[in-house]
C-alpha cells in the first residue's frame, strides 16, 4: 500500500527517525511530503524477513509498528544478533550493493519502504533534515560502542541486566513493566552467550528480587537501583 503521512503512527515514526519530534525543523513537512510520494507502507508477519543477507540493498525501511532484529549467520552455522529495532528505527542502510545482514520481524509489523537512492536524493534537497538525521546516527554509533564495552567487560549476567534496563526506555516507555518481543534464544545470540546461560541469568535475577517474570515475555523490573549496582560491580 502507498504511504499516508497523515496517519498518526506514520508521522510519529517519521518524527522519531528524522527529527526527534521537533516540528520546527526547517523543511521537515516538505521532506515528509516528498518522502510520502516515493515511499510505500508494507506489512510483515512475525518471523518473516524484510530482507536477507546478500540480497540487493536497494531499499531502506523505517518501522511504523512492531519490532525487528538484525542478524547474520556465520560460516560455522551459528548466528549473531546485532540489534533489536522498534518504532522509528531505520534499517537496511548500506554503502554496499548487497546487505551484509538479514532483517527479521519479531512481531507482526508495518514499515515504510523507500528506495535507498531516492531517499538520498530527497536528503540532498533538505540539508537541515539530513544534518539532524546524521546527528542522530552519530549518537547511535556511540550507543553501539557502549554496547561493545559492556559485552567485553561485563559478565554474562551483568550483560543481561544491562539489556533489561535498556528495555525500560525502548519497550516500557519509562515504566518498569514491558513485553519482550524477542525469544530467549534471540537475547542469548545478541548478548553472546548460550541459551542455558541466558535462562540461568533470568532465574538468578528473579531469585535475587531484581525482576519479576510473569511469562517468558512479560518482565517487570522490581529493583532498578540494585540492577544498576550489579552492573557496576
Amino acid at each position: 500500500m502507498t504511504l499516508d503521512i497523515t496517519k498518526v503512527s506514520t508521522k510519529t515514526s517519521l518524527n522519531h527517525c528524522f527529527a526527534n519530534h521537533n516540528s520546527e525543523l526547517e523543511g521537515l513537512d516538505e521532506f515528509f511530503n516528498e518522502l510520502g510520494e516515493h515511499a510505500e507502507e508494507v506489512s510483515i508477519n512475525a518471523n518473516q524477513y524484510l530482507f536477507r543477507e546478500n540480497d540487493k540493498s536497494d531499499y531502506v525501511y523505517i518501522l511504523i509498528s512492531g519490532a525487528a532484529m538484525l542478524e547474520r549467520s556465520t560460516t560455522a552455522g551459528s548466528r549473531q544478533v546485532f540489534a533489536f529495532l522498534y518504532t522509528g528505527n531505520l534499517l537496511g542502510l548500506s554503502e554496499h550493493s548487497n546487505y551484509s545482514f538479514s532483517a527479521k520481524a519479531l512481531t507482526n509489523s508495518t514499515a515504510i519502504k523507500i528506495n535507498h537512492k531516492t531517499m538520498q536524493s530527497i536528503f540532498d534537497k533538505f540539508p537541515a533534515v539530513a544534518q539532524k538525521y546524521h546527528q542522530k546516527t552519530g549518537r547511535i554509533l556511540s550507543l553501539i560502542l557502549d554496547q561493545l564495552f559492556i559485552m567485553g567487560q561485563k559478565s554474562a549476567h551483568q550483560r543481561l541486566a544491562h539489556f533489561l534496563l535498556d528495555m525500560i526506555n525502548k519497550l516500557g516507555r519509562g515504566t518498569t513493566k514491558f513485553m519482550l518481543p524477542m525469544s530467549r534464544q534471540d537475547i542469548a545470540d545478541y548478548l553472546g552467550m548460550s541459551l542455558e546461560t541466558a535462562s540461568r541469568g533470568f532465574s538468578r535475577l528473579k531469585a535475587e528480587g531484581h525482576i519479576e517474570i510473569e511469562s517468558n515475555y512479560q518482565i517487570t523490573i522490581i529493583n532498578k537501583e540494585a540492577l544498576e549496582a550489579f552492573i557496576a560491580e
